[in-house]
């Protein structure tokens, strides 16, 4: 199965599709109190993929209009 058409991705797996190191997504995960993005099989983490794309997007446009706000 192509990693873009998975529905759930290891941290290993996301790291490489989203540019992300796994460190940082461990973080990330640690910071998702609500299981929004990710759900734990056992002890292994597995990011759901379109609510994580719809988190890095969210972000992103938080991003940009914060420093928008700032010019």
């Amino acid at each position: 199965i192509i990693i873009e058409e998975k529905i759930l991705l290891s941290i290993k797996e996301a790291s490489k599709l989203f540019g992300i190191g796994q460190h940082r997504l461990r973080a990330i995960i640690a910071e998702d109190y609500g299981n929004k993005y990710h759900l734990m099989i056992g002890r292994t983490i597995k990011i759901k993929r379109k609510s994580f794309e719809t988190f890095l997007n969210e972000a992103e446009q938080y991003n940009r209009q914060g420093a928008l706000g700032v010019l």
